[in-house]
Formats: structure tokens, sequence, C-alpha cells
């Protein structure tokens, strides 16, 4: 009896082991992979070794790519991945893999690509079925429990049925993809990239809101195009143009898209009229933000639009600042009691315990704060016009207005330090970092006292070089990518070039020189030295997405140097125009408007 118990349990933790071991993403270094590292679905890493298994196995392969900060990425594991009963279909039938989409940008831009083409829309949580030799088969955003459920139940039966109808459809499929991408851009353009611009330019103003400013139903900060259509308009006014542009930039920095209380901007709005944010905050969008703003200051010469961009900064400081002098990824939506925005929305129940009666009524004035609910953890602070615009409404001056608001700022956000909390994504990224590097260059001549930050930052993306490869994040070893490569040597270089800092503009060289080797080959651009998916589009230009293209950066950083052989890279991509460029210029806004500026 007693051999038998020891028996059952020793079984029985052999097994539990087992279970343990079978989620490889417990304490993973990234927070969106760790934060799964309890689920019971048998989680893999995106590499051979999972893709091995899957061929001699004969399973096929779920792929589930999200990021930290992303709200429905949040409730589909809450849904999905903690049920047992979807754990036990995909332990079973399938090899699951967990991707963050920040650590695998590659493999997620392909993914995208895929089920955007496939079935009109994408975004996140991205979850991709694969055969056994990894061509994706169908593709999907969020899905409720039971949908999915049905869906990995339908998709099994098929594969059990025939699995070689899938294999082949999914290769048929792939290889139609690939040619429809590949057709224009294996056609070549009489056309220099230049000449696209006045293209670029219409295309871009038919997709502007010109009552609400900026593009589309959601409202994304675009800042390639917004860019693009400040180069374009600065060589050839039009009033038009900058009527829409001031437009937007009044809209994003006064209503939903920033945050007027802590400083700093949020992915982008929910809605046309920039009222109701996605409440995430990446580094990334206030990197380029910052960007963006100082280049409007100085083409219209306003002071708003400069110390906008200042502000941006000292949030990011404040805010997103990690270890190694880095800045972390990005600050999630859903704050630690689980509501999405909680951190940022006020309700009239609760201010009256934090502010005096003339705060309160300032408050109410500034932030129209004096509503009921719009939301179900209160109001967000929006301000419709200028501060200056305002003093003149109230009869007041506008530097104690000003003076006051910073004030009511500065008791609200301590409030909300100190009662509220919010996860954080802490990856340290190179490429993000790269961007922000760049942002502390260009303001290095009008603030001075961040230098020291932009010191610091240029020395820790210098650590991340050992002289041959560029590592991706402090977090471990794995190789940047072209996007890594491009901005941190972007990065550094306009550090260098603004503040004569050498030792980043030495650093910033040598990446510069190994990406043009590593990543542009034949007139084609290369995005990651090794891929496990099979061949995709081979791009002698790349798009544009929430971040300006890799492509751009190189280029931009190339044109820091004095190195003869970078210039005529870059004189070889801008003379190597293509059929894409003249289809879809707005997927191509900042290679169009650097070809441009280009000297």
């Amino acid at each position: 009896m007693q051999r038998l118990l020891r028996y059952f349990l020793l079984t029985t933790l052999v097994f539990f082991t087992h279970s343990l071991l079978a989620n490889e993403l417990k304490n993973n270094p990234s927070p969106y992979l760790a934060m799964h590292g309890n689920d019971p679905v048998n989680w893999k890493l995106w590499g051979k070794a999972a893709l091995d298994k899957a061929k001699k196995e004969n399973k096929m392969i779920f792929v589930s790519v999200g990021y930290f900060s992303c709200h429905w990425c949040h409730v589909m594991q809450r849904e999905s991945y903690q049920s047992k009963t979807i754990a036990r279909i995909l332990n079973k039938d399938f090899i699951a893999i967990k991707v963050d989409r920040e650590l695998n940008p590659v493999l997620d831009k392909r993914l995208i690509e895929f089920v955007q083409i496939t079935t009109g829309s994408a975004g996140w949580p991205l979850n991709v079925f694969l055969t056994p030799d990894a061509y994706p088969l169908v593709g999907a955003t969020y899905m409720p429990h039971d949908n999915f459920v049905k869906v990995l139940k339908g998709l099994q039966q098929r594969w059990k049925k025939d699995p070689q109808l899938l294999m082949d459809m999914a290769k048929n499929r792939n290889e139609t993809l690939t040619n429809m991408l590949q057709t224009q851009e294996r056609t070549s353009s009489n056309q220099k990239i230049s000449k696209v611009a006045n293209n670029l330019q219409t295309v871009i103003m038919k997709n502007a809101d010109t009552l609400l400013g900026g593009f589309g139903n959601r409202k994304f900060p675009s800042t390639a195009q917004l860019t693009a259509l400040l180069v374009i308009n600065k060589q050839k006014k039009n009033t038009e143009i900058d009527d829409f542009l001031q437009l937007t930039f009044n809209q994003m920095a006064r209503k939903g898209l920033h945050d007027d209380i802590g400083g700093g901007f949020f992915r982008y709005t929910v809605d046309p009229a920039w009222e109701t944010p996605h409440f995430e905050k990446m580094l990334y969008t206030n990197a380029l933000m910052t960007l963006l703003y100082f280049e409007a200051a100085e083409r219209y010469n306003n002071p708003e639009y400069r110390q906008v961009a200042i502000e941006t900064l000292h949030f990011v400081i404040e805010s997103m600042r990690g270890k190694s002098n880095a800045y972390i990824s990005s600050l999630s939506a859903v704050d630690n009691k689980n509501e999405e925005g909680g951190f940022y929305l006020w309700s009239r129940h609760e201010l009256p315990k934090i502010l005096n009666q003339q705060e309160l009524d300032l408050a109410y004035k500034i932030w129209n704060l004096d509503q009921a609910n719009e939301l179900p953890a209160g109001n967000l602070p929006r301000r419709e016009e200028a501060l200056s615009t305002l003093a003149k409404k109230m009869g007041k001056p506008v530097k104690l207005l000003e003076k006051q608001v910073n004030q009511l700022r500065n008791k609200l956000k301590a409030y909300r330090n100190k009662h509220r909390g919010l996860p954080k994504d802490t990856k340290l990224l190179a490429s993000q970092n790269g961007l922000l590097l760049g942002a502390f260059a260009k303001a290095s001549s009008y603030e001075p006292s961040l230098n020291v930050y932009g010191d610091k930052l240029a020395l820790f993306l210098e650590s991340l070089w050992n002289g041959k490869i560029l590592r991706k994040s402090a977090a471990d070893a794995t190789k940047g990518t072209l996007d890594d490569y491009a901005t941190v040597a972007w990065g550094l270089l306009a550090w260098g070039k603004s503040t004569g800092n050498k030792k980043s503009m030495q650093t910033g060289l040598a990446i510069a020189q190994t990406a043009w080797k590593r990543f542009y080959k034949h007139g084609v651009w290369i995005e990651i030295t090794q891929s496990l998916l099979p061949q995709g589009t081979q791009m002698r230009h790349l798009q544009d997405g929430a971040i300006p293209s890799a492509e751009y950066f190189l280029l931009a950083a190339s044109q820091l140097t004095d190195d003869a052989s970078l210039r005529r890279n870059v004189e070889n991509v801008l003379n190597n125009s293509t059929r894409s460029l003249e289809v879809d210029p707005y997927a191509y806004a900042s290679l169009i408007a650097f070809s441009l500026s280009y000297r």
C-alpha cells in the first residue's frame, strides 16, 4: 500500500512538473509574455524548436500576437487563455505560440499583412493559424470564448479529415498574396521619388478631415503623413493645407489624444472628434509627437507647439524612465483596478474631495469637468482652447492663469500618482529608445537642461552595440532587426551632431554602415537576417506604419554623416522608384518627404 502511494505521489509530481514546464513563458523578461506564464495553455516561444515540434507531431501552429498595454489582449487572456476548456484543445491538437509584437516586429508585420489582406482588417490581439511548415492558413483578431472554441474545433476536424488540402491551400494562398504584393514592387517607375510629392499631397488631403483634423473615424497621430505635409507645404505654401495642419495640431494637443494633467499622448482616439482616447501610452508615440510638434513650432513660429513638445519629454522622463537610463515601452490602458482609463478620469463626486472651491471652479472652466460621467470612471480633462484665449475670456492675465492651471495640474497629478496605479511594460527596446534620443537631440537647442538625460540615453544605446551586433533590448542578446539598427543609428547620429558628442557619432556611423551591409542587398530591403516563415515579399521600398519606415530612418541617419559610401547608398535608393509609390504614396510619406529635403 505504501509502495502504491509512493508511486502515485511520484507520478503526480512528474505530471505536475511537466505541466509547469510545458508553459515556457513563466518569468520571461517580457512583461507581456510573463503575464501568460501561469495560463493553462502550454505556450511555446516563437523559434525553431517550436516549429520543429509542429512538424514532428504534424500539428497546426497557433500563433497569438499582442503586447502588454493592449486592452483586448488582456480581455482575451481572461476569457480564453485562462480557460481550461480552450487550454485542453490547444494543448492536445495545436502547438501554441505566444509572441510579444515589440520583440518580433517583422513576424508581427507579416502576420498583420496576411490577416489584413484576407479579412479586410487587422489588429491586436492577432491570432493566426499556420500549417506545420509555417504557412499562414487563417487569422483573426479578438474572438470571444465560445466563438474561439468553435474555430478551434472546426479547424481541427478539417485537419484530421484532410491535412494535405489545408497545407496546399495555405501554400497557394501565400504564393498568390506574395505575387500580388510584389507586382507593383517589380515595376520600376520612370518618375523620381521626389516627383511623387504632388500626388502625395493630393492623396493626403483627400483623406484629410478638414472639419475635425486628422484622418479617418479613429484618429491616430499619423506622424509620417503630417510631417510630410509640413515638408511639402514649406516648399510650396498652400493656405488650405496650413489651416488643416494647424487645426490638427490644436486638436491633438488640446483634446482627448493628449493628457492635459500629466502630459504625454495616448495612442489614438476611438472617435473622429478626438474626444475619447484608447488610453495606452506608447514610448514611440511620445517620441514621434515630440519631433512633430518641434517641426510644427518651427514652421508656424508657435510657442504653444514648442511647449507641448518640451512637456512631452518631461512626461517621458517622469513617467517612463526605467533602469539603465533608458525608457520603458508603454503604460497600460487599464489601471491596477482593471478599469480602462481609470487612471486618467475624474468624477464630480471625487473632485470636491481633492480641490478647494476656487480650484474646483477653475477645473470646471478649463476642462469642462462639471458634467455627468461620460465613461464609467469619470471624465477626461479636455481643453478646447489655448490658455491665452481662455485667459482673455476670463479677464485674467495669461501668466496668472498659466500659474494657476499648473498648480491645479500638479495637485491632480500628485493625487492620482498616490492613489491610483498603472501597470507598465518595462522592456527597454533599442528601436524606441533610438527614436527618443532623436527627440532629445531636437530638444537640445530649446531646452539644454534635458541634455543630461540624452547623454545617459546615448550611453545606454551604445552599450547595446558590441562592434558587430546590435542587441534588440537590454534583457537578452536577441539580435536587432533593421528597425533597431536604423533608429538607433539615426538617434545616435542626431544626438552627436546636435551636441558634439563624438562617441555617439562614431557608434552611430558604425551601426549605419553595418545596417546597409546586412539589410540592403541588390536593391531590396531585408528586415531580419533570419526568418522562420516561408519567403515573403521582396520590397524595394518599405511602408510607413505607426512609426515611419526603417528605410526612412536609415536614409536620414546616413544624411547626417560625411561618409561617401553611405551617401551613395542613399542616392541609389532614391533613384530606385517603383510603381508602388505612385499607386499608394500615402504609405510611403516619410520616404517621399525625405527625397524632397535630401541634399
